[in-house]
């Protein structure tokens, strides 16, 4: 088991849906509905969703899937995240559930710049992370790709 993120980018809502007997989608492959995870987020990590409505269902322009990693090492990652610079920037990410949620369209252009401005610094850092740096960078250069494409009217999704 792991953490999985599912990034999209333009967002547009559904009018329609088919839904099938429990409130899912049944159209998967090109509709989303944030729904109970993200209104669970939402509870524990008000605002993070902003710009985005659970109960709506959405389809988007383009998406893409990546593995954040097990449970553990995507909790190394995040604690080397925030050793980084925790305190100044990735709040939004360091401070936030790693099984489940939805971060939106606002909090995503908001961390995508805190990766971007820090992707210089953040390749020095991983030299001191020894053999586990270039893990740690592949992961970086993940989210900094998710949150910029997620910032364009989008969501990022942890499933």
């Amino acid at each position: 088991m792991g953490l999985d993120i599912r990034v999209f980018k333009n967002l547009k809502v559904v009018e329609n849906p088919q839904l099938d007997e429990y409130g899912d989608v049944e159209n998967w492959e090109t509709e989303w509905r944030p729904g109970g995870s993200m209104e669970w987020s939402e509870e524990h990590f008000p605002g993070r969703g902003e710009g985005l409505e659970p109960q709506n269902v959405y389809t988007w322009e383009e998406s893409f899937r990546f593995r954040a990693g097990s449970y553990t090492g995507y909790g190394w990652w995040r604690r080397k995240l925030e050793e980084f610079k925790g305190g100044t920037a990735f709040q939004e990410l360091i401070n936030f559930a790693d099984n489940e949620g939805a971060i939106g369209p606002v909090v995503s252009k908001k961390l995508a710049t805190d990766f971007k401005e820090n992707a210089e610094e953040a390749r020095e850092f991983a030299k001191t992370l020894g053999d586990a740096g270039e893990v740690w960078l592949e992961l970086y250069d993940e989210w900094k790709a998710a949150f910029e494409m997620a910032s364009e009217n989008g969501a990022v999704e942890f499933c």
